[in-house]
């Protein structure tokens, strides 16, 4: 980590932790990240979980409650009410400060780069850490285990990573079976492919064909999109006739998040859903172009990740074809899409060297 950039040590806090009533330690983690960032960060909450600690999960409403209910956390609060904008101003005394001595210990994945801030959280009390929420540009770490790291301070990190694994809610995963049913599905049957991405530079140019393979096939898709991915979904519509009613447009995370742990596998980009189908322990194909699989690959128990030729190349996407996508799906799912079973569970794979593509970037 850069200077300033550091955690800060728990002994900062002058002792003061043990002014705080007696019972089960708490502490506090302060994370501002999207869905996919959050999700890296269940290594760390599971270490935390681990030291002793209650954990409650300061975050935007609808992913602290995903995280709380999925069993990452044990309670969640409300990233934006909390007033942490006022430990940023020099010279106020913020009202935040008083909750803030109620924890044991208080981990900021927010605010390492300002001094007031951090000065700010130490001056409340309890032990602080503050760090990046991601690793600094060429550290050469995977975001989770950059975050891992950033908790040193408080004890001793685990010689191996904590397992990741997310528990839809039974109403969720109710929800989805239901929903299968109604449209002659069921579990473990259907190929979730996703459509959108955050932005467009992060979307997989071969879907649609992808689509219309798995579908000459026989391997039953369903096409997952969110509120802004309808004019991707237009040509699935009128170039290969897919169903409306196989479409599952803007679902709650928790839906999406059941609807994922029943799928046969998902195919997705570097995006929040992708990383949450692989966190419920869905077979997970992740499709990396403009980004760095090695810093961003999602965590599970069964996710391959297939790379371009990534970021520093002009076409960052060459290499990741329809054919290759669909061998490595393939052996996902045991022979049943229509190639040969060849590709490695687990494994993170570059582009192909054959019909002139190099081995790396471009």
């Amino acid at each position: 980590m850069r200077r300033g950039e550091e955690p800060t040590n728990p002994r900062s806090a002058g002792g003061a932790a043990e002014r705080r009533p007696a019972g089960p330690r708490r502490c506090l983690v302060i994370h501002p990240g999207a869905l996919g960032d959050l999700l890296l960060a269940l290594p760390a909450l599971a270490h935390l979980g681990a030291l002793g600690f209650t954990r409650v999960l300061a975050a935007v409403p609808r992913l602290g409650a995903l995280i709380q209910e999925g069993g990452g956390v044990e309670e969640a609060a409300d990233l934006e009410a909390l007033g942490l904008h006022r430990l940023f101003v020099a010279g106020s005394d913020p009202p935040v400060s008083a909750w803030l001595r109620t924890f044991d210990a208080v981990i900021s994945w927010l605010g390492a780069g300002d001094d007031t801030y951090r000065r700010h959280l130490a001056a409340a009390g309890p032990p602080t850490v503050v760090g990046r929420i991601r690793p600094a540009p060429g550290a050469g770490l995977h975001a989770s285990a950059h975050l891992l790291a950033t908790l040193a301070p408080l004890g001793p990190l685990p010689a191996t990573p904590p397992g990741v694994r997310l528990a839809p809610p039974a109403e969720a995963l109710a929800w989805a079976r239901d929903w299968l049913a109604e449209r002659g599905l069921g579990p473990h049957e259907v190929v979730l492919l996703q459509v959108g991405a955050g932005s467009a530079a992060k979307v997989w140019p071969g879907a649609l064909a992808l689509c219309g393979r798995l579908q000459a096939a026989r391997v039953p898709v369903v096409l997952t999109a969110g509120p802004a991915d309808e004019p991707a979904l237009a040509p699935f519509r009128a170039e290969i006739g897919f169903s409306e009613r196989r479409v599952a447009r803007a679902l709650s995370l928790d839906r999406l998040a059941g609807l994922s742990s029943l799928a046969r596998a998902f195919v997705g980009n570097d995006s929040g859903p992708t990383h949450l189908a692989a966190a419920v322990g869905c077979p997970t194909l992740a499709l990396y172009g403009p980004t760095d699989p090695a810093v961003w690959r999602p965590l599970g128990t069964c996710v391959q990740v297939l790379a371009g030729r990534g970021p520093a190349s002009a076409a960052p996407w060459g290499g990741v074809d329809v054919d290759r996508v669909l061998k490595a799906l393939d052996a996902m799912l045991g022979g049943g899409a229509g190639a040969p079973a060849s590709a490695r569970s687990g494994a993170v794979v570059g582009p192909p060297a054959a019909a002139g593509l190099a081995g790396g970037p471009a």
